[in-house]
């Protein structure tokens, strides 16, 4: 029953689910279920003292993304904070969900998830994440003084705010009153994804400033050229300033590619989608408590691991 409430509300998983010849229980019965489900993983997580069954190898790399979903009108607040993510090592994954609000220590409970994994004190973690700094921080609360973080900046985000640059320059110079000289604008536009690729952000830091300072010598020019200058100089700063508050969290993505390491953070977009967006995304036009939102991510997690096989079938029933 807690698979099937996992997936759709209870409601819906009370005629969805295989037929009983007793008496169909209430929707109130299955929601129930469901958070002894959650409660029983997560007590059964802290009683396991057993190592797992083939231990990773090597540093484990954790992959973060946050959602918002609604929250019940009683709570006083528009959204909750769901964070969901992958676990990976070379040969094993794993997949977990929670809500900060519904616990009184969040890096406890995502250092139980990183232990269950098979994490031993001193073993680095590689943290890849946007630009939201709560992600990563979750990480190193886990774990405290206990073992080396790395966060690597998101590849895709950086990549897009890019593409907003040269968008906007491509606007500009096609504009029949632009009287500049567009290879000006076009040749440090084109540069930089491949400095940020090859992990020279000084360099990259450098023709934005070009960039915005070009953009400012325009200010003569007539109304469309002004208009599309401004534009140019907002990407810019945008970047900029993405790019200044991560600069610690700037690699050589062209170098870890090769290698065959993980530049982007979209395991954990995938995460968000199986987990979040389809039991309660936006579209389901439901309310959620944190107690609530945390315990079907829980489970939701569990199953698409499968972890809530037949060996938990008393514990799911």
């Amino acid at each position: 029953m807690g698979r099937w409430c996992s997936r759709s509300p209870a409601r819906q998983a009370l005629r969805a689910r295989p037929k009983h010849p007793c008496h169909p229980p209430h929707h109130t019965t299955v929601r129930n279920r469901l958070g002894r489900v959650a409660t029983g993983l997560e007590k059964s997580r802290r009683a396991s003292g057993d190592p797992v069954e083939a231990a990773p190898k090597g540093g484990l790399t954790v992959f973060l993304d946050g959602a918002h979903i609604r929250c019940r009108p009683e709570y006083q607040q528009r959204h909750l904070d769901l964070v969901v993510g992958k676990i990976e090592s070379r040969n094993m994954c794993r997949r977990f969900g929670l809500v900060a609000n519904a616990t009184a220590s969040p890096g406890s409970r995502m250092r139980e998830e990183l232990s269950d994994f098979g994490w031993k004190q001193g073993r680095l973690l590689t943290v890849i994440s946007d630009g939201e700094l709560a992600l990563p921080n979750l990480i190193r609360n886990a774990i405290g003084g206990d073992g080396q973080v790395k966060h690597i900046l998101d590849w895709w985000h950086i990549s897009m705010r890019i593409r907003h640059v040269e968008a906007a320059v491509q606007g500009l110079v096609q504009i029949p009153g632009f009287t500049g000289i567009p290879v000006l604008f076009q040749r440090p536009a084109k540069s930089l994804r491949w400095w940020l690729w090859h992990g020279r952000a000084r360099i990259a830091e450098t023709y934005l400033k070009g960039l915005m300072h070009d953009s400012t010598r325009l200010a003569e020019e007539p109304l469309a050229v002004r208009t599309a200058a401004a534009r140019v100089q907002a990407r810019c700063e945008t970047l900029y300033t993405y790019l200044a508050n991560n600069m610690e969290s700037l690699v050589d993505y062209g170098r870890r590619y090769r290698n065959g390491l993980p530049i982007s953070s979209s395991r954990a977009e995938g995460s968000v989608d199986d987990i979040a967006n389809a039991r309660m995304g936006k579209r389901r036009r439901m309310r959620w408590s944190p107690k609530g939102a945390h315990r079907v991510a829980v489970t939701r997690a569990a199953v698409l691991d499968g972890r809530l096989t037949v060996a938990n079938r008393k514990r799911a029933a």
